[in-house]
């Protein structure tokens, strides 16, 4: 079970990278990527102090959301609210 996780979260990167790299700019890309990733962990810790649902700031989430960007943080905060 544990290799079929590190597989999928391979072949996510895999995909992040291969996006990255046909764009024509690289570390551009990435970089907005982690950033957009990390402002909207913010910004859902943010909204969270008023709803009650917030996610966990710790170095697997920051480093899910800079690889994956507002994806990765919108699927946290499913798996958050889904785990409650």
């Amino acid at each position: 079970m544990k290799a079929v996780v590190i597989i999928l979260l391979a072949t996510g990167a895999l995909a992040v990278y291969i996006t990255a790299v046909k764009s024509g700019h690289f570390f551009k890309s990435l970089i907005n990527s982690a950033f957009q990733g990390l402002a909207s962990l913010l910004a859902v810790n943010v909204i969270g102090l008023l709803t009650g649902v917030t996610v966990a700031l710790n170095w697997y989430t920051i480093a899910f959301s800079c690889v994956f960007g507002t994806p990765a943080c919108i699927a946290l905060l499913f798996l958050d609210t889904i785990f409650r």
